[in-house]
């Protein structure tokens, strides 16, 4: 049922699917299973169906010169206002153990604000006119896209088209990773580069050929990546990777159109890198209970290539100490003893023990210029992280790069607890209210969020990172890394969504005694804020006013927001991950996580919103 790159061999799954439960969650010993699932929606649009190029076979990255794409992006500057972008292009790149059905429901959502549909959300039981299938499957899942056109003011009759027309905006799923996550982020992220220079080749010849793109001039076009778990370090690799010029064709052949192909360039420009519940920094000393090195030794070498970058373990081999040593020696014990043959299918086996340990991947996509550059590249870059403690695989620490031990500033823009003129009172209706009335007013003011953002906070562009707010006595290596990570990735300049899932997981959570509760994020920024609910007399009001939305109580550090998200008032099942994004892989997972729709729609909205400036 479907084609082979869709189908690891699900007799020999069990092998690193008992370790990785311990880490990545329930339901992980069944997502393996799932990852057919997108083979079998296939089958659903036959019918009508033009076949699809097959994006991820052809190895374009191996042609260029490395030197020749890092010139390109340490020498890219922003486009002028007037380079009017053919299309824009973005691109969903799911995670770990996923297939590219996993951000279907995002896709749904960017169909509907592009078209200006109701929201998406208002048809998560529609069947009724698709014969029983549930609409997800309605959206060509089986093409792994989503082509949709800006039509807004097409029926306006001004008579001036010219100044109606928007570049149209194409939503892909990458399907090049699904059965393939085990082998390691750089070999994931090397695929996803081919298939995403590869479908922008596709799909710019074939509007040449219908006319849509001036056969005599080179292409512009933009494009953006949204990337979710393990799919945002994929996304970050493949970035390394892209060149801004690319041929118009790869088609050698001698006859004169493919000759004028070759000569014609596709310019990319960067344009949004958002990243849903990414580790970032890794798992290491991110495990949603702590655990000892030796036993992230195991359970990353259990997880095989990927999950050895995910635990930074080359990063042992690499230091003197002999507890590095020891849990070195454990992961090559470990190693010799699992076969990663049997999870990479009949045709995709790798050699684990001639694999490259001489670079901690992770540690280098924070650290070293090839991979920053082409991220600070960006017009935007958003991550989005669960907040108090409900993310088992990606905790909010790793997902927004945040350290105990780091004085990075955070300007707070927006959150849940800031009224309408930048103070603070209402709750959680109140605000569900005003978004909605913001909504149909088409004029969503400057800090106004929907009740599941606890905050939105944006650091700045800096052009080196910043000093350490504290550096405790005997930090090892390992904390001096994650700081210097956590600080790097941060002076790129980034805006980071914190998101609370609790009322959306489908287990109801536990209220913790008060002696239990520490300050929570909504509490710290309530206390930076200067507001006491309490608070009366006749100056009360003017002094609250006067603190509000001051520069100074709008400044978070990452210290402060590590701590403050880092738990709740309550105890909850940590099953955020995959509710945040609406995961979609299979029905299943869609049921369970419908409630992490309004994100999704959010999102979608947002990132059309900015596609659109």
């Amino acid at each position: 049922m479907g084609n082979s790159q869709s189908q690891p061999n699900g007799d020999n799954v069990d092998t690193a699917a008992a370790a990785t439960a311990a880490v990545y969650g329930s339901g992980s010993e069944v997502e393996s299973v799932d990852d057919n699932s997108a083979a079998s929606v296939a089958e659903l649009s036959d019918d009508n169906k033009e076949e699809e190029p097959d994006y991820t076979k052809l190895d374009i990255v191996s042609t260029f010169d490395s030197d020749m794409v890092l010139k390109q992006h340490t020498s890219y500057s922003p486009p002028s206002s007037s380079i009017t972008p053919s299309v824009h292009y973005v691109f969903l790149v799911h995670g770990w153990l996923g297939n590219d059905l996993e951000m279907s429901y995002l896709a749904e959502a960017f169909d509907k604000n592009i078209s200006g549909e109701e929201e998406a959300g208002d048809d998560d039981n529609e069947q009724n006119n698709n014969g029983g299938l549930p609409a997800t499957k309605r959206v060509k899942r089986s093409r792994s896209r989503v082509t949709v056109a800006l039509q807004k003011e097409a029926a306006s009759g001004s008579g001036d088209d010219e100044e109606d027309i928007h570049p149209e905006i194409v939503v892909h799923s990458a399907k090049c990773n699904v059965g393939k996550t085990h082998d390691g982020i750089k070999n994931g992220g090397t695929r996803l580069a081919n298939e995403i220079i590869n479908f922008i080749q596709s799909d710019t010849l074939k509007r040449r050929e219908e006319g849509d793109i001036d056969n005599d001039d080179d292409v512009n076009v933009t494009f953006s990546l949204v990337g979710n778990s393990l799919g945002g370090l994929y996304s970050r690799y493949a970035l390394s990777k892209i060149p801004y010029e690319i041929p118009l064709s790869n088609d050698t052949n001698d006859d004169e159109d493919n000759s004028s192909s070759l000569k014609k360039k596709i310019r990319l420009l960067p344009n949004i890198f958002c990243t849903t519940a990414t580790p970032h920094l890794g798992v290491s000393q991110h495990t949603y209970l702590p655990i000892p090195r030796l036993a992230e030794t195991i359970i990353g070498t259990g997880m095989g290539a990927t999950g050895r970058d995910l635990f930074r373990l080359n990063a042992d081999a690499m230091n003197d100490g002999a507890a590095a040593k020891v849990n070195a020696a454990a992961a090559k014990t470990v190693k010799r003893l699992t076969s990663f043959r049997m999870l990479q299918g009949n045709n995709a086996n790798i050699d684990v023990e001639n694999e490259d340990e001489s670079d901690c991947v992770i540690r280098n996509m924070c650290l070293d210029e090839e991979f920053l550059v082409p991220l600070r590249n960006f017009r935007q870059r958003i991550a989005y992280a669960n907040a108090y403690g409900t993310d088992f695989q990606v905790p909010c620490q790793t997902a927004a790069f945040l350290n105990d031990n780091s004085g990075v500033c955070h300007f707070l823009i927006g959150g849940r607890c800031l009224t309408n003129d930048g103070g603070l009172g209402e709750n959680a209706e109140e605000g569900a209210e005003r978004k909605r009335s913001s909504d149909e007013e088409g004029d969503a003011e400057e800090g106004a969020v929907p009740p599941f953002v606890v905050a939105v906070l944006r650091t700045d562009q800096q052009s080196q990172t910043q000093s350490p707010a504290r550096k405790l006595s005997g930090q090892n290596v390992a904390s001096d890394d994650l700081l210097q990570m956590s600080q790097s990735l941060d002076a790129l300049g980034w805006t980071k969504v914190f998101v609370d899932m609790r009322d959306s997981i489908p287990v109801p959570g536990l209220r913790k005694p008060s002696w239990m509760c520490t300050n929570s994020l909504d509490d710290l920024i309530k206390q930076r804020e200067g507001v006491n609910d309490d608070s009366e007399g006749e100056g009360s009001d003017e002094a609250k006013n006067k603190s509000r939305g001051t520069n100074s109580s709008r400044l978070l550090t990452s210290q402060d927001l590590s701590r403050s998200t880092a738990a709740g008032d309550s105890i909850n099942v940590p099953l955020g991950h995959t509710v945040m994004v609406a995961n979609s892989k299979s029905e299943a997972y869609k049921q369970m996580n419908f409630q992490g729709r309004p994100v999704m729609d959010k999102l979608a909205h947002d990132i059309v919103l900015s596609l659109d400036e």
